[in-house]
Formats: structure tokens, sequence, C-alpha cells
């Protein structure tokens, strides 16, 4: 690999949850009643830490699975087996998968100075490489917050099939915006997936 040099770069490269948006605490939280909340609307009552111990193993999930993106769908139908201990209807898995687009975009706010940095940084191509497996809820959210314009290529997980930090994700982002490693930083807040891909 190349080294890099500050008059080499081209692009800069972000995260999104946590590095140009807050996805915390707060956030997953709303996420979580909103799944409690269709839950118990379509089966009755929903054991809120069942759903969490589900829902916490299929977040890590990837990182011990060769680092294959979840699917949404399969996703939703293992938390209502999980919970209820039933196959579930299509018509359920729908409204489980709509729940979780609809709170995610809904907890996607824009942070002060995000759009003022970003501006400033418009001398480089931009690009956005997220970890999520419905792609349609950070492009939705990206296009809500009014951040969708500020990036020349958007990739997200959800549509590679392959989480950072496996390679797929990034050479995806190299591809689209036609530059080497040595032309573009990458900026993220985490270790694993950030860093080390």
């Amino acid at each position: 690999m190349m080294p890099i040099t500050p008059d080499k770069i081209k692009a800069l490269c972000f995260d999104l949850g946590n590095t140009l948006i807050e996805f915390g605490p707060r956030q997953v939280t709303y996420q979580y009643e909103a799944l409690v909340n269709t839950l118990t609307e379509l089966f009755g009552y929903c054991d809120a830490s069942r759903l969490k111990a589900i829902r916490d193993r299929q977040i890590v999930a990837p990182f011990s699975n060769g680092y294959k993106e979840n699917d949404l769908r399969s996703l939703c139908e293992e938390l209502i087996r999980g919970i209820y201990d039933i196959v579930p209807e299509q018509r359920q898995v729908d409204r489980l998968i709509r729940t979780r687009y609809e709170s995610f975009v809904h907890v996607v706010e824009l942070p002060d100075g995000v759009m003022a940095l970003l501006n400033k940084l418009r001398r480089y191509r931009l690009g956005l490489l997220s970890n999520y497996p419905c792609s349609q809820s950070v492009r939705d959210s990206l296009a809500k917050i009014r951040l969708s314009e500020m990036f020349e290529v958007v990739v997200i997980s959800g549509d590679i099939g392959y989480v950072k930090p496996h390679a797929k994700p990034f050479e995806s982002m190299l591809s689209q915006l036609d530059l080497s490693p040595s032309e573009c930083v990458y900026i993220g807040d985490n270790w694993l997936a950030d860093v080390q891909g």
C-alpha cells in the first residue's frame, strides 16, 4: 500500500452513525420502543428483554459470519419467532420492516456544524459509507436532513451484502469514485469497522 500524502488526497469518505449524526442511547431507545409498540399491536405483550437479547445478537452477527450483512426480512422474522414462537405472516413481517424504517428515519437529526463542516470540505470529493441492513432508511434519512446532496457517492452495507470492515464496501466506494486507496481518507468512529477496514 502506498503511503497517504496530503497533496494526493482527492476524497474524504465518512461513516454516518456517531460520525456525522448521533446514533446513541436516545436513538436506540426510540427504535426499541417503536418495535415494542408494533410487536405488541400485532401479537400482544412483547417481552422487551427478549427483544433486546435478540437484537443485540443480530447487531453483532455479521462480525462472526464473514462480515455478511443481515437480511432485513430475516431479522424481522427472527424477532417475531424468537419472542412469540410463531411463524409470522408476510404482512406482519412487512409491518415490522416498516416500523424499523420509519423509526430510523424519524430519529435521525442533523447536528449543528455538520453542514458547515462538509461545505468547508467541498474542495474534496465527498463520500458516505455506512453499515445498515436497510439502505432505504439511510438514503431517506440523508434526504430528510439534506445531507444526500453533499455526497458524490453513498455506499450502504445493505446494498453490498457485506459490512465494514470487509473490503467490499470500501472497494465499492473506491470504484464509484474511480480512486485508489492512497487518494481517499475514510473517517469513522469504530475501531473494528472503520479503522481496520
